[in-house]
């Protein structure tokens, strides 16, 4: 029997419009009335978690959520952060000596200060701030203090492409936010494994939540070690837990669960090594899993 559903939050939990759709917030609620533990897991800072938690009524002492894909574990009731982990200084100079090779940008999270840091101005950092409720501010990386505490950093190849994808997403959503006269990127990169150096790869854990970002963290830090930490703190066992996502700093849960679950809109890498491809997050996929496995 299943005992605890983590949940990705962009394209997964959310719809486009970044809303839960009512079928999602009726099969949760029902689900979490059973016992069911429903464990928010996101690439985003806590910030941008648990303004959905509330909406979904899992902010008791014994609910817990994942940020920063795995950097930091948060119980939501009594704000008692277990495990939470960071970069230094000296690995933000040599991101930041990559990102410059690469002619790409970078943006590094400050959880503690509720602040993101980019060098440069991009619509990717100033969306995440956005939706995060966090501020933004662009800085020159090579004045700040060498005792920062970082917990996730990002590359961001904003070309022109993806530029105007996020232009798109901006218009969309009626967002107002500042749209640089140039991209901050390279258009004749892939921003993959075979494209940037190996040792970042050695040093660090890379994941790739879309085509144009990396999320780097400390190694072995991942989604997959959050939820392993929160099952075992309640006592349930790794075939009990339902992992559901649809990007690349996904994987390593949905590898990790009893029951791994792509969504219908999951990138292919993540249908491949799931145990289950529901619908797409417009057409409701988290409560069809649950209504499925659960209900």
């Amino acid at each position: 029997m299943y005992k605890l559903i983590a949940i990705d939050i962009d394209g997964t939990l959310l719809k486009n419009d970044k809303t839960i759709s009512t079928s999602t917030i009726k099969a949760i609620k029902e689900a979490s009335a059973k016992g069911i533990k429903i464990v928010l897991s996101t690439g985003r800072p806590i910030q941008g978690l648990e303004k959905y938690a509330k909406q979904l009524n899992i902010i008791s002492n014994d609910d817990y959520g994942i940020a920063c894909s795995g950097a930091f574990v948060k119980c939501l009731g009594t704000k008692e952060v277990l495990f939470e982990s960071t970069l230094t200084y000296d690995d933000m100079q040599y991101l930041y000596n990559v990102a410059k090779q690469l002619k790409i940008t970078l943006n590094i999270l400050l959880q503690k200060e509720a602040l993101i840091l980019t060098p440069t101005l991009n619509i990717t950092s100033q969306l995440e701030a956005l939706l995060s409720g966090l501020d933004m501010k662009i800085v020159d990386f090579n004045t700040l203090n060498k005792d920062i505490t970082i917990n996730r950093a990002v590359y961001i190849n904003e070309n022109l492409h993806f530029k105007e994808h996020l232009v798109g997403v901006i218009k969309r959503n009626n967002y107002t936010l500042t749209i640089p006269k140039t991209s901050n990127g390279n258009d004749s990169l892939v921003l993959d494994r075979e494209n940037t150096p190996k040792e970042l790869f050695n040093k660090f854990t890379v994941l790739r939540p879309s085509y144009n970002t990396l999320e780097i963290l400390s190694k072995g830090v991942t989604k997959g070690t959050g939820i392993q930490l929160i099952a075992e703190k309640l006592g349930i066992h790794k075939d009990d837990v339902i992992c559901i996502g649809d990007s690349g700093n996904d994987i390593d849960m949905i590898n990790f669960a009893g029951l791994g679950v792509a969504m219908g809109n999951a990138t292919t890498e993540i249908k491949e090594v799931a145990d289950f491809v529901t619908l797409s997050n417009e057409e409701d996929g988290v409560a069809h899993v649950i209504n499925k496995f659960i209900l």
